[in-house]
């Protein structure tokens, strides 16, 4: 089984699961090419780092000696903006000089976070108008050292670069590495009432199977759903007697019933009328023609 980290998105009410798996694929990367690579919730809070890599010395003192950390975090979040409309990767060179590049990553249509690279260069030298206020401030030396210690590539191999944490952000989403708490509570709630499809799951066994507060749990069915707890209880039992009029025309009413959970035939008829519109007779007959 995947182990996984579960980060709370406070803003948007959501719970992002990131598998180890993440941490191993940002690692490699990391390696690899020298470059950082984050991935970090919509609020810009990193969650996970390739290496646990930090800020560069060239970032640092960008942030800290020449145009301030606002300056960096204004890009990234316009950035981040400009993928999430595009649903792509952007790559960009920022103010001070130095690429980057950040991809959105969408859970079933949600956003759920974004995947950066960046802190590596395509230049041999820094931007002109960049020297220039680092000489205002007296730190152009120092600026110039570590602008030359950042990972350096030539245009086609940052391209190469850029196409494989394209690959690496499609996979992510892909196989499900990265994914939305509530969505798999809610697959382990109605799994475990497919199982026990004879009984009438309540919705406090429910909130245990999930580790949540009973509100916490009718609040994230009617999230996600679009429909209460019972609703959602009383579709998947419908749906299974449906399975029953399919596969066995000449099942009874009553039958179908006792194995969806209902020992009363009639109440049972009365909930599938009101629910399909039509009498569990009628479906039994539509589903066979």
């Amino acid at each position: 089984m995947q182990k996984a980290c579960i980060f709370v998105n406070m803003k948007a009410s959501i719970e992002i699961i990131l598998h180890d798996e993440i941490q191993r694929l940002f690692d490699n990367f990391a390696e690899s090419f020298g470059v950082n690579i984050i991935f970090f919730s919509i609020e810009r809070q990193v969650l996970k780092r390739g290496l646990e890599r930090q800020n560069s010395e060239f970032c640092s003192i960008v942030q800290n000696s020449l145009y301030g950390s606002s300056k960096c975090a204004y890009m990234d979040e316009a950035k981040c903006r400009e993928c999430v409309r595009t649903k792509k990767i952007i790559s960009y060179q920022c103010h001070a000089g130095i690429e980057e590049a950040v991809a959105p990553i969408f859970i079933k249509g949600q956003l759920a976070g974004y995947a950066m690279i960046g802190q590596f260069r395509t230049s041999r030298t820094l931007p002109g108008k960049v020297m220039c206020e680092a000489a205002k401030k007296g730190v152009a030396a120092q600026l110039s050292t570590a602008f030359s210690k950042l990972p350096l590539f030539e245009r086609a191999k940052a391209e190469s670069m850029l196409g494989l944490f394209s690959t690496i952000s499609d996979y992510i989403t892909a196989k499900e590495i990265v994914d939305i708490k509530g969505e798999k509570l809610i697959s382990r709630i109605m799994s475990y009432a497919a199982e026990n499809m004879e009984r009438n799951i309540t919705l406090p066994e429910a909130a245990s199977i999930a580790g949540l507060s009973i509100s916490s749990v009718s609040h994230m069915f009617r999230r996600f759903l679009n429909k209460s707890f019972k609703g959602a209880m009383i579709e998947l039992k419908l749906d299974r007697a449906d399975e029953y009029f399919r596969s066995s025309p000449e099942i009874s009413i009553e039958e179908a019933a006792w194995k969806v959970g209902y020992s009363d035939g009639l109440y049972f008829s009365r909930l599938y009328r009101k629910y399909r519109g039509i009498p569990p007779s009628k479906a039994r007959e539509q589903l066979n023609s």
